[in-house]
Parts: C-alpha cells; structure tokens; sequence
C-alpha cells in the first residue's frame, strides 16, 4: 500500500515542477507540466495500454483496504465527498489527483496521466466504454450512453463570478446542475455513491475539474484568493484546513485552487459556447407545462428556530409522467416572501438589505426515497422549474425558470449520511422573474428520460414544502486583493510561496 508520505512526496515534486515552470512560456507543455488530455486524444498515445492496465488490476483487486483497489476508492467517495455542500470541486480536484499518482504507481508509467471526456464537444460515451466484452475493463453495464439532456451553459453565463457554494449567482452550484444528471442518465453503478467502480467515472470528474479551471482561467475570477502556502493573515478562510480522504489521507484545501499549482494542467482550457448536436430523437422542441396534480396538503409549522414551512404537500409520488403542483400561500406569508426575494435582488446588485428581510426561500424534498431496483439503476432525472409559464422554449425555460434537477444520485447523495432531504435555495430565481406575488407558487417536474429509463414509480417523498429559511444565506463574498497573474500562471501556486510566510 502506498503510504501518505509517498502520496506528500509525490504533491510536493508536483509542486516544485510546476514552481520551476513558472519562467517559462504560458503554455502547459513548453511548461513542462503533465496534461490531461480528452480521450479521442488520450487513445492515441501510449498511456493508453498502462491506463487499461492499471484500471484492470484495480477493478480485479477487491481489498478495499488497498489503494490499488477501485473498492477502495469508491468508500471513499462514499464516506467522504460532499455534494451540494461547499468544496464539492475542491474536495474532487484532490481525489483525483491522488488516483491519478495511484494509477501511475499501478501502471509503472509516470506520464500516465487522467484522461477526460468532453461531453460538451460530444454527449455520447465513448465506444471503447460501451463495447461488452469480458475483456474490456472499461465497461460495466450503464442505463444510457448520451447526456446531452444534462447538459447546460448556464454555468459559464457572463455574469457567473463568483465561486463557491454559499455565494449568490455562483459557479460550484451551477456545475454540479450539470453533474448530476449525468451521474443519473448514465446510470447503474454511476448513480450510486459507489460511482467510482464504474472507469467513466474519473472522465467525467476530470472534465467537471477541466470546466473548472476554464471557467477561472485566466484571472481566476471569483475564487478566493490564497498564498502559497495558505496563511490566515493574507488568505482568504475558505481555503483553511484540509481535504479528508482517509483516516492516512488528506490535502491541504489551498493547494487545490489551481490544478497548475498541483502540477497538472489540461489541453483544452476553453468554456463551451454551446451545446453539442442533440440525438435524432431528443430534438430540442418548446417545453409544455406538465398537467397539475393535487396532493393532500403538508401544515404550516416551525421546523427549527431559524425556519419555518409555508406549507406543500404529503407524500408525492413520481413515475413516468411529469407533473405540476401548486402551492397556495397565506397573504402574511407571501407578503414575507415579497420581501425577502426584493432583499436578494438588492444583495445580488451590490446594495444594503435590512435584517428583517433577510433570508432564503428554499424547495424542499424531504425524505426522498427510490421506489424500486430499477429506479435506483437511474436512466432517468426530472428536471424542477418554479412558476412554469404553459409554454416556453428550453433555454428560456433554463435561465428563467430552472431550479435543479432530482434522481437517483441526488438522493444517494443525500441519503448515504442520513434521510434523504434535497432543497434549492429559490430566492435568487423569483427575483430575476420579476415577481411581486407570491400568493402562488408552481413546482413542475418534468421528467426526462435515457436510454433504458425505468417504468413505474420511481421516486416517492414523505413532504414537498416550500420553506422560509432565516439561517445563512448566500452572500457577496469579500475579494482580497490579488496579485496580477495570480491564478493560471504555471506554476503560480508555488512562485507565490514567499507571500504565504
């Protein structure tokens, strides 16, 4: 077993490379850094052969104890990562970097780097995952091999600055509406926590960590600013202790903010401008408001001293058809709604709030549970939007009305540290539709389907309430100031060292 030392000695060589990097041109391989690269790239080289190799060996090793195991990687996923939590990216970034040393230690080539899959330029899986041979330790049995329904520009929308969750308008949340329907419609083990069993796994975090730093590149936009290496007296907090991966295992948070600072970069650092072609089948068409259906009504009531439920609904049952729900809210309380949505709008434009305004109106799922086998195998997601108009085009429907999306991985996700409770924070999107009452509010869940999408109910919830959440809420986050090229400099991280001490 490789020891924590070796993973440290293999971060810091990382860390020196890229440092010496730093007076060289800014281009990743005159840098000298490794770059990952996407896949129909990836297959030409001669990683290729030591990368099936190695995910052979660590499909075949079932020790879970053993970092050589994919096993192994999949408990820590499944006991370690956050979703829909801050350091979603951050906590990934260091995962996958610690694979990647654990692949080239595997293999025995030090070039070998995580390749990625760019879904944005194609949605449908690659054919060397798809191809069922017993002797293909890329494949495992999958739900769907597109994804281009999950797919969105939102996240890199011009007016996306800041980053982190917790933070209005910001790009980790975003992101992970992305994310996650592609956990779902792929399926099978994908859709599980256990999701880093499946290869096409580290592909699509290596593209999600891509996207990432394509996203920040070149000045690093709204990501806190930290020293190298982090100090509290000239370091954004959020980048303050570290990444837990295993009781032997674990990253310090600020050498995550940039893959360059860990040593690694990527061939292609450009965001996408647009969607790849659709399948034949799933031509973009308007979007219909789904017919309403009536649930028994969830009570007003005090959840916790710092929230409160307006009301919803008891125990909605989903399954093939999507379907609209309307909630009706007191006079009282849509007069609080009013204000409080009015209080986002002047936070997300910069201007004072009044602490009896403050606040979030959150959707709330909660106790989610998967009604069968075959739903858990996921193929399938739907897709939530608030105040739906009858008819409306998708990419209007996207920005103006889309909420998030809910399947199998979301509520594995929320499940695996307890009952599973899912909630958006809606506050931000009824500001930007304009919206003065609030007597009313529609949920509509459109589902949307894979290849193989399973039939029946598949998704049952004890409650579905719209909340008035007076605990923290999105902010506009403090900027330190940075120094120029900062951020996506090869090697920046390091050349940085002397401002941390």
């Amino acid at each position: 077993m490789t020891t924590k030392n070796e993973y440290r000695r293999l971060l810091l060589k990382s860390a020196m490379g890229a440092a010496a990097a730093a007076c060289l041109p800014n281009l990743a391989q005159a840098a000298g850094l490794p770059v990952r690269l996407e896949w129909q790239q990836f297959k030409l080289t001669p990683q290729y052969g030591p990368f099936l190799s190695a995910i052979a060996a660590m499909r075949a090793n079932t020790n879970a104890n053993d970092r050589s195991s994919l096993q192994f990687w999949a408990d820590v996923h499944l006991h370690q990562c956050p979703h829909g939590a801050p350091y979603f990216i951050s906590w990934h970034r260091g995962y996958l970097f610690y694979f990647e040393q654990q692949l080239r230690l595997i293999s025995g080539d030090p070039k070998l780097n995580v390749p990625y899959w760019d879904y944005y330029s194609y949605a449908t899986l690659p054919a060397e995952f798809t191809n069922p041979a017993s002797s293909n330790p890329l494949y495992v049995p999958r739900m769907s091999a597109n994804v281009h329904s999950a797919l969105d520009l939102a996240p890199f929308a011009p007016g996306v600055f800041n980053f982190q969750h917790g933070t209005v308008n910001a790009f980790e949340p975003k992101l992970e509406d992305v994310h996650n329907p592609i956990h779902d419609l792929i399926g099978g083990v994908m859709s599980t926590m256990l999701s880093p069993l499946d290869p096409i796994f580290y592909l699509h975090h290596g593209n999600i960590d891509r996207l990432t730093h394509a996203w920040a590149y070149p000045d690093g936009k709204g990501i806190p600013f930290s020293a190298w290496p982090y100090s509290p007296t000239n370091s954004d907090p959020y980048w303050a202790g570290d990444n837990v991966y295993s009781a032997d295992l674990s990253m310090p948070r600020y050498q995550t903010l940039d893959p360059n600072w860990m040593g690694v970069d990527y061939a292609n650092v450009a965001v996408p401008t647009s969607l790849p072609p659709a399948p034949s089948a799933r031509r973009i068409a308007p979007l219909q408001r789904p017919p309403f259906k009536a649930f028994p009504p969830a009570p007003k009531r005090h959840i916790s001293a710092s929230r409160r439920s307006l009301g919803g609904v008891l125990q909605p049952l989903f399954d093939e058809q999507s379907v609209s729900i309307r909630l009706q809210l007191e006079k009282k309380d849509a007069a609080q709604v009013a204000r409080v949505v009015a209080a986002r709008a002047a936070e997300e434009s910069g201007k004072e709030t009044g602490k009896d305004s403050r606040g979030a109106i959150k959707v709330v799922i909660d106790r989610a549970v998967l009604k069968s086998a075959a739903a858990a195998r996921g193929g399938f997601f739907y897709a939530l939007y608030v105040n739906m108009p009858d008819t409306v085009d998708a990419q209007a429907a996207r920005e103006r009305w889309f909420v998030g999306t809910v399947g199998a991985f979301q509520i594995a996700a929320a499940s695996h540290h307890g009952a599973a409770k899912v909630e958006f924070d809606i506050t931000g999107l009824l500001a930007r539709q304009g919206t003065t009452d609030f007597s009313e509010l529609t949920l509509s869940w459109l589902r949307v389907d894979g290849d193989r999408p399973p039939a029946g109910q598949t998704i049952g919830v004890d409650e579905l309430r719209i909340d008035l959440a007076a605990d923290a809420q999105p902010v506009q986050p403090l900027q330190l100031s940075k120094p120029q090229g900062w951020y996506g400099q090869r090697g920046a991280g390091p050349a940085l060292s002397s401002a941390g001490r």
